[in-house]
């Protein structure tokens, strides 16, 4: 059930208690997506008001809530799936997505920074064994290639190719 959504709109979202996992995959994806586990629904649909979020959600009744203006109700219970859904419902041309990932932790906006300016801020293996880092402008938390990006990469690969 899509309620109030356009597949041109480039959303920012709001996530429900049952999609912490979507909303992390989806900021590293480079989505605005808002998300506390501790969220009544009467907050999510006023954040989602006052925000202009889209409601990502796994529940049938707050998906039909009158007061929504946008919403999309998850039917998967599967991580991949659920993002493929989030995708398929907002971005026809999806080799046009190309957004900048933000902090799976806060999702802040996250900037390119310079190995000397974090020296001290990681261990020196770190920075002996990665070139590239971002850091997150809101919470501060410092991300650099590791396997764990290779996964990531691996799943969102995985992902786009099964949508084309």
């Amino acid at each position: 059930m899509k309620k109030g959504l356009k597949k041109t709109d480039l959303p920012r979202f709001i996530a429900d208690v049952m999609l912490g996992s979507l909303s992390r995959w989806l900021r590293l994806f480079g989505f605005d997506t808002l998300y506390r586990n501790d969220f009544t629904d009467k907050q999510l649909i006023k954040l989602s008001l006052q925000e202009d979020r889209v409601l990502l959600t796994r529940d049938n009744a707050l998906a039909k809530s009158k007061l929504l203006k946008k919403v999309l109700l998850i039917q998967s219970e599967e991580i991949r799936e659920q993002i493929k859904e989030v995708l398929l419902s907002f971005y026809p041309k999806l080799e046009l997505l190309n957004l900048k990932p933000r902090c799976p932790v806060c999702n802040g906006e996250t900037e390119r920074i310079k190995k000397e300016e974090i020296k001290g801020q990681l261990p020196d293996y770190v920075l002996f064994s990665s070139h590239e880092f971002i850091m997150c402008k809101s919470c501060g938390k410092i991300y650099w290639e590791g396997t764990h990006k290779e996964k990531i990469d691996e799943v969102k690969k995985d992902i786009l190719q099964s949508l084309k």
